[in-house]
């Protein structure tokens, strides 16, 4: 068995994601391969020796990428099971790992047999670990703690599993997250906007930019649109778009790529636009996040992660529904989730179940501060999950915009190459040709298509 990297290539156990390592499944799965494998990573990388604790005591070690805003609200649910869990024998210890490397070094780390309990997933992106045994399934161990899937909707339930493994399921739904637009207020009054209005179709959208935009004898100061010159945030927009207009990455039944070409074309035209034709967005943003925070952008699309910084941070902004651009409107969705890692001592898995299911029916916190919707019926019946929550004006976007968010990633062993929201993926580095002007966006769907039709070869 070959451990893989995010990109699809081999790997080895060293945190930069060089050289290759052969282990065989049982080997494997009983983590005896040799300890040199994870030579060089500390606890800030993603190695952990287990602390001693009281007898009978467990410390459970989790693992997330998450560093915006989100990641302090997650923080405090990790806080509220230690401190439900003082005296019960268990405790969570929470690492952050950059998201880049984090499944690269959940590799490293299982293949040394020191892989964390559990950590987040990321929906639909799984599927060649779970061929490897990195990821464990979680039917049995789920029953044997009394996980109600049955209060979980049947959308949410549907994305823990892989058609390639049938009914499996392969992570705890935490949250639901679709990308809508935050608006900045202050830029709406002062370019004579309607505040209680938003953009609903792209020619309202363009319009509504062009009055937002300033500029000055450098360039554009204040880009209508936030947008930057490379990498997400216009692969994500290309994404969108072109969804919009009918481009798919891979047909339905995961045999054909890059159907209706002529729309994801049109749509890398879009973006194009923005900077050259419209003179609406800069390529010279680096930091979207920073950006609108700081009133270099008025419209910014993105997720309910960042509301929680931009509210504490006082900024003045609304959210709003993504507008039609192209014939249907549709945006990305994303389910974050926990999933459970392979470990030599399988007598942990009850009690990381345990804990995942505690941090489930707990999620309130989480759901009206740290991120989207909810998956669970009873917590969204919950009266306190509108009066706890963050305004309408910042969250009723996110929660109403579900109904339209079906873009979602591609179920196949390498789906990161299909990702529209993976900083530094191959669909970044190569629809970064467009935006650069190296290269036409035809010669880009052109690569685009011989390769990702060579990855769904692949199964």
């Amino acid at each position: 068995m070959t451990v893989k990297s995010k990109s699809g290539k081999s790997a080895g156990p060293s945190s930069n994601g060089a050289g290759t390592r052969q282990i065989d499944r049982r080997r494997f799965l009983g983590g005896a391969a040799s300890a040199a494998g994870v030579a060089g990573l500390t606890a800030a990388t993603g190695t952990f020796p287990m602390p001693a604790l009281a007898q009978n005591s467990i410390e459970l070690v989790t693992w997330s990428w998450l560093t915006a805003s989100d990641g302090e609200v997650w923080a405090q649910m990790i806080q509220n099971f230690n401190d439900a869990h003082k005296n019960k024998g268990v405790q969570i210890r929470s690492e952050v790992v950059t998201g880049s490397q984090y499944m690269t070094k959940v590799l490293a780390a299982a293949a040394s047999g020191k892989a964390p309990d559990f950590g987040w997933c990321q929906t639909g992106r799984r599927l060649q670990q779970i061929n490897d045994g990195v990821v464990v399934p979680l039917d049995e161990v789920s029953m044997q703690v009394g996980l109600d899937w049955g209060d979980f909707n049947d959308f949410a339930v549907s994305k823990t599993r892989y058609p390639q493994h049938g009914d499996s399921k392969w992570c705890v739904p935490m949250d639901l997250m679709s990308m809508q637009p935050e608006i900045n207020l202050d830029h709406v009054v002062d370019s004579g906007l309607d505040p209680e209005s938003a953009p609903k179709d792209g020619d309202e959208l363009i319009e509504w930019a062009k009055a937002m935009t300033r500029s000055d004898s450098s360039g554009i100061t204040r880009s209508g649109i936030m947008m930057t010159g490379s990498d997400i945030h216009p692969s994500v927009t290309w994404g969108i778009v072109s969804a919009q207009m009918g481009f798919e990455r891979a047909s339905a039944d995961l045999k054909t790529a890059c159907v209706n070409e002529e729309a994801g074309i049109r749509a890398m035209e879009w973006v194009i636009d923005l900077f050259d034709k419209h003179k609406v967005s800069t390529r010279e943003v680096t930091d979207r996040y920073k950006g609108f925070g700081t009133g270099q952008g008025s419209i910014f699309w993105t997720g309910p992660w960042t509301l929680n910084g931009y509210i504490q941070q006082g900024l003045n902004f609304k959210t709003a529904l993504f507008p039609k651009v192209g014939e249907k409107q549709v945006t990305w969705f994303d389910m974050g989730g926990l999933e459970m890692y392979v470990q030599s001592d399988t007598s942990r898995y009850e009690q990381t179940m345990a804990a995942m299911k505690w941090l489930s029916d707990n999620s309130l916190l989480w759901v009206t501060k740290g991120r989207g919707g909810t998956p669970r019926k009873s917590i969204a019946a919950d009266p306190r999950y509108i009066s706890d929550a963050h305004p309408p004006q910042y969250r009723q976007a996110f929660i109403d915009g579900l109904e339209f968010a079906t873009i979602a990633d591609v179920p196949v062993t390498t789906s990161p190459e299909f990702a529209i929201y993976a900083g530094g993926g191959f669909l970044q580095k190569t629809l970064d040709g467009a935006w650069t002007g190296i290269k036409t966006p035809e010669q880009v769907m052109a690569e685009l298509k011989a390769h990702w039709q060579a990855n769904l070869d692949k199964g």
